[in-house]
């Protein structure tokens, strides 16, 4: 049996303890070392994906509740001994999965005129109140254009923009929509091809 000997202190005696503790210090440094991971993972990509998941369509407090069911998921995986090779990725696609299970289980329905007030609030917060009326009508025109443009992809394209945006590689992509990378490089290639077209078209 292995024993561990700790010093009392301010005197010469030692307790001597099972190897249980060894065993736990050392869970414990393994766990510390991944909330680490995930704290350090958290900072780096927490504003990227919440602004993925606001583009899918989520409510700021919905995306802030699947942003940490993500991070919880993770860290749950990782103390379960689980080996991710790409983190990133992982909660990317567990986040969207999540939002697809929320976005199903709501079934909401958006009626036309809201989503256009919506639309048009949008675009009006995008535009530069700096430029002079010719500037922010075209502006404004090429923005719905492009609006237009994003809702014609396809959901595959829509969401390889999105992740795209977020400054995800390929190979990240690939995992979170589930497809091989040349997969994901062609559904971007498409989509941004047809949204040029749609721009300057």
């Amino acid at each position: 049996m292995r024993f561990v000997y700790l010093a009392a202190s301010g005197g010469n005696h030692a307790f001597v303890l099972p190897g249980r503790l060894a065993a736990a210090t050392t869970e414990e440094r393994r766990l510390l070392s991944h909330r680490e991971q995930i704290i350090e993972l958290f900072r780096e990509i927490r504003t990227p994906l919440y602004s993925y998941l606001i583009c899918i369509g989520l409510k700021p407090h919905e995306a802030d509740d699947i942003v940490q069911e993500a991070f919880l998921r993770l860290h749950c995986q990782l103390e379960r001994g689980a080996k991710i090779d790409e983190p990133r990725a992982w909660v990317f696609r567990v986040a969207r999965n999540a939002s697809l299970n929320m976005q199903r289980c709501q079934r909401r329905i958006v009626s036309e005129t809201s989503l256009d007030q919506d639309e048009g609030a949008r675009l009006e917060r995008r535009c530069d109140p700096g430029k002079n009326p010719e500037e922010l009508y075209l502006s404004k025109e090429a923005m719905q254009r492009l609006d237009a443009g994003i809702t014609r992809l396809t959901e595959p394209q829509r969401q390889c923009l999105y992740l795209r945006a977020q400054g995800l590689r390929y190979r990240e992509i690939a995992v979170v929509l589930g497809v091989n990378v040349s997969s994901a490089a062609e559904l971007l290639q498409r989509a941004v091809v047809r949204l040029a077209g749609e721009i300057h078209g």
